[in-house]
């Protein structure tokens, strides 16, 4: 009698979060990892992630999913969760509150379910989801693998450990951005209470025929779809290979640096003997002229740019004005924009071509035949 009248003061109390449960106030707190440039234009996304059960601070989500930024503007993710309180297990989100098309539950404590959300609009406030019945997170310290993929209608279904748990009505899209890994507190305001920490590894994507592990890993530290952001308490870091920790007590890595890579590959770039050049990665910009070789994180994007699209011809010839004017890049890639990207699924070399304007130095050689001539032609008068 005295745990069934606990139960209703319970259900009483948490009655008003009905309304917001599973819904994402910003701004939020995410830290995680991107995975390589590579998976970008991806139809899918897997990993696995492990269950760190504790008891969720009341009002707060707390949420460690992988998603995609997709190109019809949407967002999916999929994942588990934990938060405290009655909450909806299938509806929508709209103009902040739930419109509940399922059943309800009480979800106390350390109850971790899996979710998944779908955003219509990436940047809205808006969107759907589904969360999963008592305890399907798995118990504890055990390992899951969440996947989302398009179904026999090409719609989206979510899995746990290879079996399709949930389905959506939401087609499929190939991705923008390169596949996503995140541990989420929100709101952000929330941030004197631990958010997990929670072990993922092995993120990969897929193409649409086969599964592919990421090569490299990059540090996501921000605020999710919120413009102004609480100082983020939490970090993200490499284990080792394939895997990375987020949340409390872990180390901050700054938003967009470099976490873990596989493995690199050479970039050679020949521009010209005296043109400046930029190359941007994830690991920074550096300045170069003339021509280099560096080393970078293979299935990552580097950007070549120039600086000036004209400078003296080498040697004598530019010493007397002649002028090489850029044309184009050949090799990694053909094109005649000042800077390209460049996916580094391999060792690449890029060239810039040049085309030489010798009207200077032509006139110069024309003036001097002609001055020759006439003293020349002095000589000769005088002799005569």
């Amino acid at each position: 009698m005295l745990k069934a009248a606990w139960l209703v003061a319970f259900l009483l109390l948490n009655l008003a979060w009905l309304t917001t449960a599973s819904s994402q106030p910003t701004p939020t707190s995410q830290v995680g990892a991107w995975g390589d440039d590579a998976s970008r234009n991806n139809l899918g996304v897997e990993a696995q992630i492990e269950t760190h059960a504790y008891d969720a601070y009341p009002n707060t989500l707390d949420y460690f999913w992988i998603g995609d930024y997709l190109s019809d503007g949407a967002f999916v993710q999929f994942g588990y969760s934990l938060q405290t309180g009655m909450a909806c297990l299938d509806g929508a989100s709209v103009h902040g509150q739930v419109n509940c098309l399922g059943e309800t539950d009480a979800i106390f404590g350390s109850d971790a379910r899996w979710e998944w959300q779908y955003w219509p609009n990436r940047d809205g406030s808006d969107f759907y989801f589904q969360i999963g019945p008592e305890g399907s997170a798995g118990t504890n310290a055990t390992w899951h693998e969440y996947a989302i993929e398009a179904g026999a209608t090409g719609s989206y279904e979510f899995l746990v450990d290879g079996q399709t748990v949930a389905n959506s009505n939401f087609t499929e899209s190939h991705s923008t951005d390169p596949i996503l890994a995140v541990a989420e507190r929100s709101p952000a305001s929330n941030t004197s209470y631990p958010l997990g920490p929670v072990s993922f590894k092995n993120l990969a994507s897929f193409d649409g025929e086969s599964w592919r592990e990421s090569d490299a890993l990059v540090a996501v530290d921000n605020c999710g779809r919120g413009n102004a952001c609480q100082l983020n308490q939490y970090g993200s870091m490499s284990l080792n290979a394939d895997s990375f920790i987020a949340g409390s007590s872990v180390p901050s890595s700054a938003d967009g640096t470099l976490l873990w890579a596989r493995s690199y590959v050479t970039l050679d770039v020949d521009v010209h003997p005296n043109v400046r050049f930029f190359i941007t990665s994830v690991s920074g910009t550096e300045s170069y002229t003339g021509s280099v070789q560096v080393d970078l994180p293979e299935n990552m994007l580097a950007y070549v740019s120039l600086v000036d699209t004209s400078t003296a011809t080498p040697g004598i010839l530019g010493l007397i004005g002649g002028q090489d004017h850029f044309e184009g890049w050949e090799g990694a890639v053909t094109s005649n924009n000042l800077a390209v990207p460049i996916l580094m699924s391999s060792s690449q070399s890029l060239q810039a071509e040049w085309a030489s304007d010798m009207t200077v130095p032509l006139l110069l050689f024309s003036v001097a035949i002609t001055a020759l001539a006439i003293v020349l032609s002095l000589v000769f008068w005088r002799r005569s």
